[in-house]
């Protein structure tokens, strides 16, 4: 999804970094979780790196509920913005591209969590099936 033009002018938007663990979160247990991205953030460009495709795609090569979750979680991504991936983990690597773009990240891992909040990265999460800025 690329940024809204105007004309000439191009509008930058806040680019929202999503995990595989949202993403299959949400193909879980479907929330309006779009809109409800824009309402606490206004409008913002989904951006899906290449580690996290890679890990879903392997995950949906997979059988039973994680491998079906994880090829839903793929179709709701195919309209994100694509972003390279370095050679560090995907934890790192969404940190890393955080950091550099001034980008929010979306995840349930808690873990994930805690490292974005301690160098001040906003997350996106889903908290009793709500999505919640932290």
């Amino acid at each position: 999804m690329a940024p809204h033009r105007l004309g000439r002018t191009e509008v930058a938007l806040r680019k929202i970094l999503f995990d595989s663990s949202f993403l299959m979160s949400v193909s879980e247990n479907p929330t309006d979780w779009r809109d409800t991205i824009a309402r606490l953030l206004g409008s913002y460009e989904p951006v899906l790196l290449d580690c996290v495709r890679n890990e879903l795609s392997e995950l949906s090569a997979g059988p039973g509920k994680k491998g079906r979750l994880a090829r839903l979680a793929l179709q709701l991504a195919s309209d994100f913005s694509p972003s390279q991936c370095g050679g560090a983990g995907v934890d790192d690597e969404l940190v890393s591209a955080a950091l550099k773009s001034r980008a929010a990240v979306a995840t349930v891992d808690r873990t994930l969590i805690a490292t974005l909040r301690a160098v001040h990265i906003d997350v996106i999460r889903l908290r009793s099936g709500r999505v919640t800025l932290v």
